[in-house]
């Protein structure tokens, strides 16, 4: 049964001309990613990051290093209420884990270097994390803003919200919020209750339900309020062919509701490798080739961009928002210290470094195929070849054009 979340649309009239969709601190203009540092070095922009909790470190570096991926999947229930089967954060552990004070140390660090954003992507729920609005402060008294992926569950559950943070949903997403550098990226990969509840495995009851309430809360406390400052998502990723026919759907009700939506393909890292076979045939490619084509099509027609302004820019990896440019502006820190150009494939060609913690980030990111790309707007990422098809930019713009002068 489907059932959308309660939340009336705000965009009923004429788009500005100045709209844009896309959450705040993700991707950055053409003069924000050209900035250099006094000595003429180009600023690091964003990061992705992984905290874990302290107990969580102790108890995986405890003991020999060719345990650890062992022990951090031993312990990974304890972080994480969920178990989602393309879970891309679990994978292999090569180093010991970074504590709290490690990462503080690195965006300390990423500071001096012009960050401005971070996007915390595990292990496992934020939300869960003991040091949740300490990692908050600390994160306020810098000005770096945080984007939250989060599955949404204990968001809405008030019985999850008070084992993990001793709160009410409603009081925990208030307090989130209040935050004014806090972004929520929130899972919503269908609105069919049973579809949902499969998807994700939580622990929650009806973990729908729960993720509509949360979406519900996030609302009612303006994190879409400001049509100039989106400060939530709905994640549709990863798109697969078991939910490819419910995102279009998903992606007009958000943006109706100046809810940014992100679409995009599955991760070709951690347990995502299991999903990338079933991308790489010929007709969930097509599927999603024309789910792109229609993202654009239904953008244009609703005044959200202009097709001048689609050829200006190109497609985004993550259809319809603003571009990904996170590959040439930042790099991903990972649980163990090993540094990945992003966090959408974790092969060898990816991998900046071993361990964060042999050299200054400073150095890590000159050295950095990211820093070599130079401030490049569009990324036009494509990770494997068939997560994202290599053709799949220039095809959505052809038909998108097709459709537009039909």
């Amino acid at each position: 049964m489907k059932i959308k979340p309660n939340i009336p649309s705000i965009l009923t009239k004429k788009i500005p001309n100045s709209y844009r969709l896309g959450v705040d601190g993700w991707s950055f203009p053409h003069n924000k990613l050209e900035e250099t540092l006094e000595d003429g070095t180009r600023k690091l922009l964003t990061l992705d990051v992984s905290i874990s909790p302290n107990n969580f470190v102790a108890q995986v570096n405890q003991g020999d290093s060719n345990g650890l991926t062992e022990r951090v999947n031993q312990s990974y229930s304890a972080i994480c209420p969920n178990n989602c089967p393309g879970c891309f954060e679990k994978g292999d552990v090569r180093n010991y884990l970074l504590s709290f004070d490690d990462v503080k140390d690195y965006l300390e660090q990423a500071t001096e270097l012009g960050l401005e954003s971070v996007k915390f992507l595990g292990p496992g729920e934020l939300i869960t994390n003991p040091d949740l609005f300490n990692i908050l402060d600390f994160l306020q008294e810098r000005n770096i803003k945080i984007g939250i992926f989060t599955k949404g569950g204990i968001l809405g559950d008030d019985e999850l919200a008070q084992k993990y943070q001793g709160v009410s949903s409603e009081e925990l997403v208030k307090r989130i919020c209040d935050y004014n550098i806090t972004r929520v990226l929130i899972d919503c990969r269908s609105f069919d209750s049973e579809e949902a509840n499969n998807m994700t495995h939580s622990l929650s009851r009806n973990y729908a339900q729960a993720r509509n309430r949360a979406i519900e809360l996030l609302t009612q406390n303006g994190m879409n309020a400001d049509l100039y400052c989106q400060r939530m998502s709905l994640q549709t990723n990863p798109v697969t062919p078991q939910n490819i026919d419910n995102i279009l759907e998903i992606f007009i009700w958000g943006t109706e509701r100046n809810i940014p939506v992100c679409v995009t393909p599955t991760m070709v890292s951690g347990m995502g490798h299991c999903l990338v076979e079933e991308s790489k045939q010929p007709e969930f490619q097509e599927k999603l080739i024309q789910l792109y084509t229609n993202i654009y099509v239904y953008l244009i027609d609703r005044g959200v961009m202009t097709l001048p302004q689609l050829q200006e820019e190109g497609v985004s990896t993550y259809a319809g928002t603003a571009p990904c440019n996170q590959l040439s502006c930042g790099m991903y820190i990972r649980k163990d210290g090993v540094v990945q150009a992003c966090p959408g494939n974790d092969a060898k060609e990816f991998i900046i470094a071993d361990d964060i913690r042999t050299k200054p980030l400073k150095e890590i990111w000159m050295q950095s195929r990211n820093y070599a790309l130079g401030p490049r707007f569009n990324n036009r990422c494509v990770k494997d070849g068939y997560s994202i098809p290599t053709r799949l930019y220039d095809e959505v713009l052809r038909r998108v054009e097709l459709k537009s002068h039909s």
